[in-house]
């Protein structure tokens, strides 16, 4: 989506309704006048990072008494680098596109993580119970009592 499908306009006319010039807007809200023109226009190029840029559009819209949700929603919709795709995607990101999307989310990345140390764990237990212990058996020669028959001494049997 292109940053000029943001409602910026909407921001502007309710400003302009409630009489406010940019530098009464961001006098009243403390956001650069840089930011709230950025709203305005709908041009996120030089915007903060987004955490910041999503408080400054939530007290902008709280200052206009409008509802922030669907403003703030556009603006990452908006905000959102382009997907690169294509064969080569990895050249396109390391030439400099610096904001990358996740493919899936967080939670998926520690499922998987998870996922590969049980299936470690399970190989070592199989690789140990089906290689390890069969050859530590067949090295010990047990000897158990009753087992092997030694003939008494001979001082034994004889009476004195």
């Amino acid at each position: 989506m292109k940053e000029n499908d943001f409602p910026g306009v909407v921001l502007r006319e309710r400003r302009e309704s409630k009489g406010y010039s940019i530098e009464g807007a961001r006098l009243r809200t403390h956001v650069s006048a840089h930011c709230l023109q950025a709203f305005e226009s709908g041009v996120f190029k030089d915007m903060p990072e987004q955490a910041y840029a999503v408080g400054f559009l939530r007290s902008y819209c709280r200052f206009l008494e409008m509802d922030p949700e669907p403003f703030v929603d556009q603006y990452l919709i908006c905000s959102q680098p382009e997907q690169v795709s294509g064969p080569f995607n990895f050249m396109k990101r390391a030439a400099g596109v610096e904001k990358t999307m996740r493919p899936h989310p967080r939670w998926l990345d520690d499922l998987i993580t998870w996922g590969a140390v049980c299936v470690v764990i399970l190989l070592g237990w199989l690789t140990y119970s089906t290689l390890v212990r069969p050859l530590a058996e067949s090295w010990q020669s047990r000897v158990e009592a009753g087992g092997v028959e030694i003939e008494p001494p001979v001082h034994f049997q004889e009476d004195l």
